[in-house]
């Protein structure tokens, strides 16, 4: 405060005559002649005009006469300030007092083309960004973009995006997002990034959206930023490495799968074999009564027991081929599961080829999926027993 008094008594230093300074923070009010100030009481008529900043120009009455002040209004360092002048008593006086304030500006206009100068290479920077940049006010309304934004939306005329409600523009809505933070930035809360989708033609990409506060120079809050980085390439690729290992998966289901069936096959071999024996040793010891009937010229028995040797003949017939059947059977499901299993052996070898060409997934998180999809791959070549190609 005591920097903005001993500014303007520097200002106004040239005037003779009185000029109030009146600090609404404080309420305190100052009367300045030639360079010096002084504190005095804030007249009671005054203080409701002083207090409104649309008042600009204001009439008091003052006995039989009518007195007219200008109200210079001003912020410096961030406090609010004004200058009061008797537009009547001391008319002939303002041009010294313009006089002063010209002699302010000048030394001010360096400054200013500083700041412009300044702030063209901070938008030039802004637009050289990968990312779209942009400022919204609390109703939405877009108040600042940088080119990149307007290059992902194809337009090419960026003033024509101000001012206007950035779900409409940007995403294509009819009401605010719903995964919106100005809710959460305006009650106080640290909000920090999160993933979303945005249509674009017939594809979907996906970002990683950041917001957060801007404050003005009087430390309100009256404009929020936001920023997206494009996730699109590393989501893909996250997305495949996910299908990959459910692919893995049901790989590892089929073998079970198969080892499974090989085992039923096993068991129906086994019994087939059994049955074979059984029948072979009947057909024995009816080939042995049969010649015991033949030696006893027995012709009853014999037609009988050759329609039993003939039904036994027919059994080991139909033995014999349902075990050649399931030899077959087993044989294809081995060819198939096999040439299935080197299949999947090299898909999976050319996901590892393709990983580790690509750099946009981290060390550790690329490093533990190569190593259980090598692990993976060994297993399964260990149980097919195939050898692993040459470099």
């Amino acid at each position: 405060m005591n920097t903005i008094i001993s500014k303007v008594s520097m200002l106004l230093r040239e005037c003779a005559f009185p000029v109030y300074l009146y600090l609404p923070e404080t309420q305190d009010f100052y009367q300045m002649v030639s360079g010096q100030h002084e504190k005095i009481p804030v007249p009671q008529t005054m203080i409701q005009y002083l207090d409104n900043s649309e008042v600009y120009f204001q009439s008091f009455k003052k006995g039989d006469n009518l007195m007219t002040f200008y109200f210079l209004r001003f912020t410096q360092e961030g406090s609010k300030a004004v200058i009061m002048i008797n537009s009547d008593k001391h008319r002939k006086h303002l041009s010294s007092i313009a006089k002063s304030f010209y002699g302010v500006l000048n030394d001010s206009e360096e400054s200013v083309k500083v700041l412009r100068r300044s702030r063209t290479k901070m938008m030039k920077l802004i637009d050289g960004l990968k990312m779209p940049l942009f400022s919204v006010s609390s109703d939405y309304l877009i108040l600042n973009v940088n080119k990149e934004l307007a290059n992902f939306l194809d337009i090419s005329d960026i003033p024509s995006m101000i001012n206007k409600k950035c779900y409409e523009v940007i995403h294509g809505r009819t009401e605010p997002c719903a995964f919106c933070r100005m809710a959460e930035i305006i009650s106080g809360e640290n909000v920090g990034s999160q993933n979303i989708e945005i249509p674009k033609g017939s594809d979907t990409l996906h970002f990683e959206h950041h917001m957060f506060p801007v404050y003005d120079q009087t430390g309100d809050l009256n404009e929020f930023g936001e920023f997206m980085i494009d996730i699109t390439e590393n989501f893909r690729m996250v997305e495949s490495i996910e299908k990959y290992k459910e692919r893995v998966k049901n790989f590892q289901k089929a073998e079970v799968d198969k080892m499974n069936e090989m085992g039923e096959l096993k068991r129906a071999y086994k019994d087939l074999e059994k049955n074979y024996d059984e029948v072979f040793l009947k057909n024995r010891k009816m080939s042995k009564a049969l010649e015991k009937l033949f030696a006893d010229n027995n012709v009853n028995e014999l037609i009988r027991l050759r329609q039993e040797n003939k039904d036994v003949k027919n059994k080991l017939v139909r033995s014999a081929t349902a075990l050649k059947n399931f030899q077959n059977t087993l044989e294809l499901q081995q060819e198939r599961y096999n040439e299935l299993s080197k299949k999947t052996v090299y898909q999976l070898e050319r996901l590892i080829n393709t990983v580790n060409k690509k750099s946009v997934v981290s060390d550790k998180e690329l490093g533990t999926l190569l190593k259980m999809i090598t692990d993976e791959i060994k297993s399964i070549r260990k149980h097919l027993k195939i050898e692993a190609p040459q470099d």
